[in-house]
């Protein structure tokens, strides 16, 4: 593959670079050919821009931040969007790998730009070993959060071992990252696309670097004081798929709210598991699967905010309240035995950025009080303090206030951004616009978008506030 190749060249120059204090290429820039996932190559240019690990360090060492620039179609591109890709932890070569078409049609409006963020791609800090929970045991959360940390602190020590500097990763300094690429391609000013934490990403670098901001469009926002999710919205999430749910056939209306059904299943398992009996159809193998409360609110957890499968949700609800777990069983199986894999860019990303603390006490609050409490912020904020992730402190979670026009992108049955966390950045964005997409959960689709997006990076007139989305199906309860 020609961008493997690239990349390994790119790596061996890093190499070279770091053992000769007396030779520093900070940027390169050439002519390449982009492989897709399918194996079709795109023409585009490639390289990298060198940046100080951690910028508070003075002696800091450098590492890569590679980057792919798709010029545009247009005979009169407007800014040069730069996109920000999601987790923490994702790659946005691999997305535009992925998903080139999203990105082509970018192209008829600007120039687009993407890049392993720190922490991704050539430098990706996940972690070499899956965390795994026990499968005939139910655990508290508390247990479950300790395990985490106890098996996740060998990576944080792995990572320092190779000469990592941890602490350098953070959002506010890969925001410095895009400002550092901006200078080096010599733009003026550029347009930012982010969704999920690209969402949170895009929102800082407005913080920090708004004069040389174009436009924003930001989709599935996470605010700056989002990182954390609140329990309460998915309460209110439930509420909205049961009446969906019910509009869709009459035979449901004298069944219990679907809220009120899943918290007397999780109040009975809190007070005592069960055990399935099961055999792996893929493997063949006997298990006893444990069934408690973390394992529901971890299921739901899941299942809920994603429209590919809120339509099951109903249906697996219903059965826990007549004692029915053959099929909850299954997936309980399924999430514990593929493991977790943790990165330490995501401990250290959301970690940073934090809660403030009228926020984490609000959170404690609702622990008690709501059907999936502290598992919607599963492993936050304990395992950022196990970790020592620096605190990016009160200013970075203010609200982002700005007149540049942003166009904000939800989804109608998101729960893990929902449309109140759009609605709150609205506030401080004078020029901002707030589109939602009905049925659409997390994240809601750029592509679905392209039109309108293109339309507001050209700064025409987006007229429509609402837009449909697919139609929610769910399964029949039998």
């Amino acid at each position: 593959m020609k961008l493997l190749v690239m990349l390994i060249a790119v790596s061996l120059l890093l190499q070279t670079a770091y053992s000769q204090e007396n030779y520093r290429k900070p940027f390169q820039l050439s002519q390449m050919q982009f492989e897709l996932v399918n194996g079709e190559l795109v023409e585009a240019q490639g390289g990298y821009i060198l940046v100080p690990e951690n910028r508070l360090v003075s002696d800091s060492r450098l590492i890569p931040i590679n980057f792919i620039r798709f010029i545009s179609t247009s005979d009169s591109p407007a800014a040069p969007i730069v996109y920000l890709a999601g987790g923490p932890g994702s790659s946005g070569l691999q997305a535009a790998s992925r998903r080139y078409l999203f990105f082509e049609k970018l192209r008829e409006t600007s120039d687009v730009i993407v890049f392993d963020q720190r922490g991704t791609g050539e430098n990706d800090l996940t972690c070499p070993e899956k965390i795994y929970l026990p499968i005939d045991l139910s655990l508290s959360y508390e247990a479950v959060i300790d395990l985490f940390i106890r098996e996740s602190l060998p990576c944080k020590e792995y990572f320092e071992g190779l000469g990592f500097d941890l602490a350098g990763y953070t959002t506010v300094q890969s925001a410095e990252d895009v400002n550092d690429l901006r200078k080096a391609l010599k733009i003026d000013k550029i347009s930012l696309i982010g969704s999920s934490y690209g969402s949170h990403y895009a929102l800082a670098i407005l913080k920090y670097f708004d004069e040389f901001i174009d436009r924003v469009v930001i989709s599935g926002v996470e605010g700056p004081n989002h990182t954390l999710s609140l329990p309460s919205d998915f309460d209110s999430h439930l509420d909205d798929i049961d009446l969906l749910w019910r509009e869709q056939t009459s035979s449901y209306s004298n069944l219990s709210k679907l809220r009120d059904m899943l918290w007397d299943v999780i109040e009975r398992l809190g007070l005592s598991p069960i055990t399935v009996a099961m055999i792996n159809a893929d493997t063949g193998r006997d298990y006893r699967v444990q069934i408690g409360k973390f394992e529901v609110r971890l299921l739901m957890y899941s299942l809920l905010g994603r429209d590919r499968s809120i339509g099951r949700v109903p249906k697996l609800i219903y059965a826990m309240s007549q004692g029915e777990f053959e099929e909850v069983a299954q997936l309980v199986l399924q999430l514990k035995s593929n493991g977790q894999l943790i990165s330490a860019m995501l401990i250290m990303m959301d970690g940073s950025s934090g809660a403030s603390r009228e926020r984490l006490a609000y959170l404690e609050a609702q622990e008690n009080t709501t059907v999936l409490g502290p598992v919607v912020h599963f492993l936050f904020p304990e395992i950022a303090q196990a970790w020592d992730a620096p605190d990016l402190g009160d200013y970075y979670r203010m609200p982002v206030y700005s007149d540049r026009p942003v166009l904000i992108i939800s989804g109608s049955m998101d729960a893990r951004t929902p449309v109140s966390n759009g609605d709150e950045i609205a506030r401080g964005l004078v020029n901002s616009q707030h589109v939602i997409i009905e049925n659409s959960g997390h994240p809601p689709s750029l592509s679905a978008t392209g039109d309108l997006i293109n339309n507001f990076l050209l700064g025409k007139t987006i007229n429509s506030v609402d837009i449909d989305g697919l139609e929610l199906k769910f399964l029949p309860i039998e």
